[in-house]
């Protein structure tokens, strides 16, 4: 799969002119072309919005300086990069287009040399942007987040404790206070640990620490941390592990990815159900797999379901508690492995993941 070609919108009244910047940028980009400044504004109205404007001044009807200032005054086409193209090299001119929000003059005849330079710069910049932007978009759900599922809790614990402190309570008592500090406390912890993993991952701070380690070891280890979960439950884990030669990857972090799918599976199963753990070498590769015979995943909401914040319709069995983020750090921890992830799911029967790392 390749990357999408970013789009440049060509916008000139001489068709010369136009046939040389398209010449130039045919290789490299995807590009539409405007004969004047009524046109150009239809184009970028019309659905497909280009990645960066070269955009002449002297036009019949409508001149560039008209359409710069209609394209910044929308709130849809404001961030399209402007490069003015133009004979005009007046100081003032130069001037002018900068104070209407272009981000570039390039004076005719241009150097290709030049053109693509600036088009190549001014379009990782906007790439910069729009990366920072979802990075502050993720920051402030993070906040968000924040705020409403950890004041609950924390007021629990706060009333808890001030019982514990201000009145004599029986020993019993005390101990189910204590049991359900101890639980919501958890629970806290493992959200703002979700959150600071996305975190890392998104600002690409998320460091792996490699060495040789035993992935079925690994294996019955999560799934000894997680049979008081499934017993409470009353869901039965089967593992299937093969005896598998030692590989090269994070021990925390893919026991994070187990710890995530082995949870997920009881917690949308139903009691009296199974959950089954597999690894086995497969094609060069090492394979696990975690089935239930859960509710299942409907198939239009499988796509987005390693996506930060993503919920699907189907709920805990036992009420507990889903913030969204946990299968989005587990394919992200999956790839930075270099390795796969793939979910197959039938709604009422139940959901698989395969997760294949290197050898």
């Amino acid at each position: 799969m390749t990357d999408k070609r970013e789009t440049i919108l060509i916008v000139d009244d001489e068709r010369f002119n136009i046939n040389v910047l398209k010449d130039l940028l045919d290789n490299d980009y995807d590009t539409m072309v405007a004969r004047n400044g009524t046109q150009a504004l239809k184009r970028v109205n019309s659905g497909t919005l280009p990645d960066l404007i070269l955009l002449d001044i002297m036009m019949p009807e409508m001149d560039g300086y008209e359409v710069c200032k209609q394209l910044k005054e929308s709130d849809e086409t404001k961030d399209i990069p402007v490069i003015f193209v133009t004979a005009m090299s007046n100081l003032d001119d130069e001037m002018k287009g900068f104070s209407l929000g272009a981000v570039d003059y390039i004076t005719k005849p241009i150097s290709p040399p030049i053109v693509l330079a600036r088009v190549k710069t001014h379009l990782a910049l906007k790439g910069s942007l729009e990366k920072q932007k979802e990075l502050n978009k993720i920051k402030n759900k993070f906040l968000g987040i924040a705020a409403h599922d950890l004041r609950n809790p924390l007021t629990s614990l706060q009333g808890m404790s001030q019982l514990m402190l201000k009145m004599p309570l029986p020993e019993d008592k005390k101990t189910k206070f204590l049991e359900s500090i101890n639980k919501t406390s958890n629970q806290m912890l493992k959200l703002v640990n979700n959150l600071l993993d996305v975190s890392a991952i998104e600002s690409g701070k998320f460091d792996l620490h490699i060495e040789m380690n035993n992935l079925s070891k690994l294996a019955q280890e999560r799934i000894d941390l997680v049979s008081y979960t499934a017993k409470n439950k009353e869901i039965t884990i089967t593992s299937i592990l093969e005896t598998l030669p030692d590989s090269l990857f994070d021990e925390d972090r893919v026991g994070q990815v187990l710890d995530n799918l082995l949870t997920n599976a009881i917690k949308f199963s139903n009691s009296g159900s199974s959950v089954t753990i597999t690894t086995k070498e497969i094609d060069g590769m090492i394979e696990i797999s975690v089935s239930d015979q859960g509710q299942g995943i409907p198939e239009d909401e499988i796509n987005n379901l390693f996506g930060s914040f993503n919920k699907t319709s189907v709920r805990p069995t036992g009420g507990e508690k889903s913030t969204g983020l946990g299968l989005s750090i587990v394919k992200k921890i999956v790839e930075a492995h270099k390795g796969t992830i793939k979910v197959e799911s039938e709604v009422g029967k139940g959901t698989t993941f395969y997760i294949s790392l290197i050898k």
